[in-house]
């Protein structure tokens, strides 16, 4: 499954990085709103996912949202440390699927994952 993987915190994006692609993932990763909103338009037709944060830098995680809104077979994921009712349902308002607080288990995103495509 190609994966677009959204997140200005190094640490966090290199490690789900690493456990998505050590899962058979292919992932795409970008630390910043603006780039990654380019590459759903250049390659919307390959991604499967996206998994963002809300606050990032250049364009934040709603706008990457409402970007990749035309695209109906693109699943998301919203991480975020923000777990206000507020924030969760701006996120499904906005088109997200899934909505997880952070800190988090990476098993708890691949069990979101499986989730949202039970035939992979």
């Amino acid at each position: 499954m190609n994966i677009l993987f959204i997140e200005d915190e190094d640490i966090l994006r290199k490690s789900l990085s690493f456990f998505l692609r050590s899962q058979g993932h292919e992932v795409a990763e970008f630390d910043n709103g603006a780039d990654a909103i380019m590459h759903i338009h250049q390659h919307h037709e390959s991604i499967h996912l996206i998994i963002t944060d809300l606050n990032l830098p250049l364009a934040g995680g709603k706008q990457v949202l409402h970007s990749s809104n035309p695209y109906k077979n693109i699943k998301k994921i919203v991480l975020t440390s923000y777990s206000m009712e507020d924030n969760e349902l701006a996120v499904f308002d906005l088109g997200g699927d899934d909505f997880i607080a952070k800190p988090f288990s990476p098993q708890v995103l691949l069990k979101r994952i499986e989730k949202l495509f039970p035939e992979s």
